[in-house]
C-alpha cells in the first residue's frame, strides 16, 4: 500500500485537536507536527504550562503560543497562525479543526469531550477505551446524524485487531480466532529461573518443566497459570479492547466470560488459539481472546500486538509459507498472521487521513453493542464504598472484569465495568458477585450514563 497516494486525495493539512497530551497523545502530537499533511494547533488539557512546553518542544516560540478563554480570542488567534491552549474543551470544538483525538482515558470526561465534539460537526478519534466500550455504539451514531466520523483510533489494539482481520479476509482466508498479546511480556530467564513483568521479578524454578507446549496443551497451559499466580493474567484494559472489537466484528465472541488469556509464546498461538477439533483449547469458531506472552530475554516481543489464526486448507500455499517462516502449528491445520506492534499515537495519523481525506474510520462504520466489560466483585466491597477508576490503566479497586453478551442497564442487570466509576456501593457485597445498577448510586448528571440509557434505547430496547 502506498500510503502517500492514499491520503494525496487532500491540498491543505488535517487541523487536529488533542484532548491530553500526554501518554498515547504525546507520540501524536510530536509526530503530527512534523507532518506535511497534519497540523496541530489546539491543544486541551488541565496544566497550560505543560502544554506550553510541549509547544516549545517542537519548535514554537512563546509568542506564538497563546491561552485562549473565549471564542473571538480562540478564532483570531488560529487565523492569526498561533498553536492555541484551552482549558475549557467546549471551547475549543468551536474552533475550525477537522477532527479531535481523546486521549484522556478518563469514562465521564471522554464521553463529554466526545459529545462535545460531535455536536460542534467535528471528527472524533477515540482513544479512549473506558467511554468506547460502554458508548461507542451511540456516539458513532450521534457523528453520522451530524454528519461526522466517529472513529476507533489506530495506534491502538481494537483498531489494528479489525485491520488485520478484514485484511485476513479481503484475502479469503478462513479464520478461526482472532486475538492480542496482553500489554506487558513474561519474559522467562533461563539460567535464573525467573520471570519478569515490568519491574517485578519472581523465581520460578519449576517453569522450566513447561516451558515447551508438549501433548497435552491445557495441563501445560494449566501449570504455566499456575507458576505465573503473583502476576495478573486477566487485565481490564484487554478485556475492554476485546470487547469494543466485539461490538464492531459481529462474527467473533468471546470462549467465555472470562477468557482463556493463556500463558503462551509467540509461535505456540497457532497451536493453541483454534478449536480443539484442532487441537487448542476453544469450544467453538470465529473465538476472540488474549495471550500472555512468554519469552525469553533474547526472543522478540509480540509488542502487545494483534493475531489472527487461520485454517490451512491450502496444502501448497501454506507449505510454502512454512519455509518462508510463517508460523503453523505442529500438526500443520492452522497458521498466524500477525502485526507484532501497536504504535501509539504516532500511528493514529492513519485514522485522521482515514477520516479526513477517505470519509472512513478505522474500525466498523456501524458498531453495535453485542458485548460489555462488566463488574464483578474480587472481594467483600462495604456500603459507601467509592468506587473511582486509578492509575494508569485506570483500574476500580474491588472490581475484576468479565465480557459478556450486552444487556440494558436496568436493576438487576449487569453493570457496565467503567459505568461504575464514582459511583458508591448501597449495599454490603460479597466477593464473586456480578454488580448490578440497583447496587450503586451514580449521579444523574453524568454523561456517560445518559448515553448509555440512550444506547440501551436504540439498541437492547428496541424504543
Amino acid at each position: 500500500m502506498n500510503y502517500d497516494l492514499l491520503f494525496s486525495r487532500s491540498a491543505t493539512p488535517v487541523e487536529i485537536g488533542i484532548i491530553g497530551v500526554s501518554g498515547f497523545n504525546h507520540s501524536l502530537f510530536v509526530y503530527a507536527s512534523r507532518s506535511e499533511r497534519a497540523s496541530v494547533r489546539v491543544v486541551c488539557g488541565r496544566s497550560i504550562d505543560k502544554i506550553q512546553k510541549a509547544y516549545q518542544t517542537i519548535g514554537i516560540e512563546q509568542d506564538m503560543i497563546q491561552h485562549c478563554t473565549s471564542y473571538d480570542e480562540g478564532v483570531q488567534a488560529f487565523n492569526a497562525g498561533k498553536h492555541l491552549i484551552f482549558n475549557d474543551v467546549s471551547l475549543a470544538m468551536q474552533m475550525p479543526i477537522d477532527v479531535v483525538v481523546e486521549g484522556t482515558g478518563n469514562p465521564e470526561a471522554s464521553a463529554v469531550h466526545a459529545l462535545q465534539a460531535i455536536e460542534n460537526k467535528k471528527n472524533v478519534i477515540m482513544v479512549t477505551k473506558e467511554s468506547d466500550s460502554v458508548v461507542g455504539s451511540i456516539l458513532a451514531q450521534k457523528a453520522k446524524e451530524n454528519g461526522v466520523i466517529y472513529s476507533l483510533a489506530e495506534g491502538d489494539q481494537p483498531s489494528l485487531l479489525i485491520g488485520l482481520v478484514t485484511w485476513a479476509k479481503a484475502a479469503g482466508l478462513t479464520i478461526l480466532s482472532i486475538g492480542k498479546s496482553s500489554e506487558y511480556d513474561f519474559i522467562y530467564n533461563e539460567d535464573k529461573s525467573t520471570i519478569t513483568v515490568l519491574d517485578e521479578t519472581v523465581h520460578t524454578p519449576n517453569l522450566s518443566e513447561h516451558l515447551r507446549l508438549g501433548n497435552d496443551v491445557e495441563a501445560t497451559l494449566r501449570a504455566r497459570s499456575e507458576l505465573c499466580s503473583m502476576f495478573s493474567q486477566r487485565n481490564i484494559p484487554d478485556f475492554a479492547e476485546m470487547g469494543i472489537v466485539c461490538n464492531h466484528l459481529p462474527d467473533f465472541h468471546p470462549d467465555r466470560a472470562e477468557m482463556h488469556t493463556p500463558v503462551a509464546r509467540t509461535l505456540e498461538i497457532p497451536d493453541i488459539m483454534c478449536t480443539k477439533e484442532y487441537g487448542g483449547v476453544f469450544e467453538g469458531s470465529n473465538r476472540i481472546d488474549v495471550v500472555n506472552c512468554l519469552r525469553r530475554p533474547d526472543e522478540q516481543s509480540l509488542e502487545g500486538g494483534e493475531w489472527v489464526v487461520v485454517a490451512c486448507d491450502d496444502e501448497e500455499t501454506w507449505q510454502v509459507l512454512k519455509e518462508k517462516g510463517v508460523p503453523i502449528s505442529r500438526n500443520g491445520k492452522t497458521a498466524m498472521i500477525y502485526y507484532p506492534a501497536h504504535y501509539l499515537g504516532f500511528e493514529t495519523l492513519f485514522s485522521v487521513h482515514s477520516v479526513c481525506n477517505l470519509g472512513l474510520p478505522t474500525g466498523s462504520d456501524n458498531p453495535t453493542p453485542r458485548y460489555d466489560l462488566v463488574a464483578k466483585a474480587d472481594r467483600p466491597l462495604k456500603k459507601g464504598t467509592r468506587l473511582v477508576a486509578k492509575g494508569h490503566h485506570h483500574v476500580i479497586e474491588g472490581l475484576e472484569g468479565l465480557l459478556m453478551p450486552a444487556q440494558p442497564v436496568q436493576e438487576g442487570t449487569q453493570l457496565p465495568y467503567f459505568l461504575a466509576d464514582h459511583t458508591i456501593i448501597k449495599q454490603d457485597i460479597e466477593a464473586g458477585t456480578l454488580i448490578t445498577s440497583n447496587m450503586v448510586e451514580y449521579s444523574e448528571e453524568a454523561v456517560l450514563w445518559k448515553l448509555r440509557f440512550e444506547q440501551d434505547n436504540e439498541f437492547l430496547l428496541g424504543n
